[in-house]
């Protein structure tokens, strides 16, 4: 029982992790209809911009702004200049693009930074925190991870549920062009959205290299584990992309801890399979697409 407990424990990190690039996964689908898998290329990039910073100053939390510029901008450099014009023509050319954009990112990271793994500095203390006579698996980095992604969702929430920004993407996500004829400028709110994905995207690359590693590929499995989890919890869901992104990291802990980490990305294929064939819009496909 104990074992079990500090498997979830461990897996609480990864899957807030998971959960914000599934939540960037979310948002990109619901702008446009669009699955972007270059998001991970996205966030390698730009967490390379924030390694970079971070080697020229020192300070972390700069490098994570810079992150978050980069992250924003590069979202909607993807959706004006590749997306856009492709949509027009096909939607199924459109996500064939997002994998053109995910290989050019990660060659043009080879050529910049390299192809071999880098260290990206730990700001916060990564040891598992002592409490009851015992050391637990999980870290203040760990903490400050799961704070940041909880305030991710609740800002976002709130956007999509308090302002007119976030109205105007809810109308535009649900129907265009009625959204077109009620005065919504489109265009622009699909780009917005983007920019959003780009910075939640950006926001996880620099939060889960410290635990990994940094090269062009390192953050290829963690599509397959946000991907899953944004499928399982519903592709217009912001809640189903969280809950289900933080239920695939406590799975991965528990299939690592008790087989080999080898087949958690076999565990989460098998996973996202039955969901098609028994659910395919997803666990909260229905209700909450409508809400948040």
């Amino acid at each position: 029982m104990t074992n079990f407990i500090e498997y979830l424990l461990g897996g609480l990190g990864s899957g807030a992790i998971i959960a914000l690039m599934a939540l960037a996964l979310v948002l990109t689908w619901r702008a446009t209809r669009v699955v972007n898998f270059a998001q991970v290329g996205q966030a390698m990039f730009t967490t390379f911009i924030a390694l970079s910073i971070q080697d020229l100053t020192g300070n972390w939390f700069l490098a994570l702004a810079g992150a978050i510029v980069a992250g924003a901008a590069l979202g909607v450099v993807v959706q004006y200049l590749v997306l856009r014009p492709v949509k027009r023509a096909d939607t199924s050319g459109a996500i064939i693009a997002t994998f053109g954009v995910l290989i050019a990112l990660q060659a043009g990271a080879g050529m910049i930074w390299g192809g071999d793994q880098q260290a990206y500095p730990q700001p916060f203390n990564s040891a598992g925190i002592s409490a009851f006579g015992r050391e637990w698996p999980i870290s203040v980095y760990d903490l400050v991870v799961i704070g940041v992604t909880l305030a991710l969702v609740v800002g976002l929430s709130l956007v999509f549920t308090r302002t007119n920004l976030g109205l105007s993407m809810r109308a535009t996500a649900f129907n265009p062009e009625v959204a077109r004829l009620a005065g919504v400028r489109v265009s622009r709110t699909l780009t917005i959205g983007w920019a959003i994905a780009g910075i939640v995207g950006a926001v996880a690359g620099v939060l889960v290299a410290p635990i990994s590693t940094l090269s062009p590929n390192s953050f290829d499995i963690l599509l397959v584990f946000a991907f899953t989890a944004a499928v399982i919890g519903g592709l217009d869901s912001l809640v189903g992309a969280v809950a289900l992104g933080v239920g695939t990291g406590l799975v991965i802990s528990l299939v690592t801890g008790y087989s080999d980490s080898s087949n958690a990305p076999v565990v989460a294929l098998v996973l996202l399979a039955l969901n098609l064939l028994l659910k395919p819009d997803g666990v909260f496909g229905h209700t909450s697409s409508r809400s948040v």
